[in-house]
């Protein structure tokens, strides 16, 4: 039977030099975490994931678009999408993009008699102004199946 000092010397041998990384939305070779998109370089992460996803062809986009959005959420940022939406084949869709689901409420400069509810997508504040959506392309092969294109671009809606 070993003792615990035998144990601690055995563990400490074998973690020695070595480094532990990893956590909730943490990006790959980065602690900075992909959630921060007002950073070029997690946005660039984040495209090049949604690149390697839609190298392969889909049965049904409707799901394909489904799955994108629980990956995303996963990161921190989500896009209106439900069972009543819908894409067409050579259709380019925007679908906005919020972080954690954007914000609702009043701020200290905010009218709410006047102007409402203030609403945000949580993203364009911390951007300079700019929000941020994604871009989906879809087109249909001659043997019945699709291919998507999706990438974050940046919000070219007027509102």
């Amino acid at each position: 039977m070993k003792t615990y000092k035998n144990l601690k010397e055995t563990l400490s041998q074998i973690t020695e030099n070595q480094v532990v990384a990893g956590g909730a939305a943490r990006g790959a070779h980065s602690d900075f975490g992909v959630h921060r998109i007002e950073s070029q370089v997690q946005v660039a992460r984040l495209n090049s994931f949604l690149n390697a996803y839609t190298q392969r062809e889909f049965l049904d986009p409707k799901n394909a678009i489904s799955e994108i959005r629980h990956k995303l959420n996963l990161a921190g940022l989500d896009f209106d999408w439900d069972n009543s939406s819908t894409i067409s084949v050579d259709e380019t869709k925007n679908l906005t993009l919020k972080r954690w689901g954007g914000s609702f409420g009043t701020t200290p400069t905010h009218n709410l008699m006047k102007q409402g509810f203030y609403t945000s997508d949580n993203i364009s504040e911390f951007n300079n102004g700019m929000g941020l959506s994604l871009k989906v392309n879809l087109y249909q092969d001659d043997d019945g199946l699709y291919d998507l294109d999706a990438k974050i671009v940046p919000d070219t809606n007027e509102d």
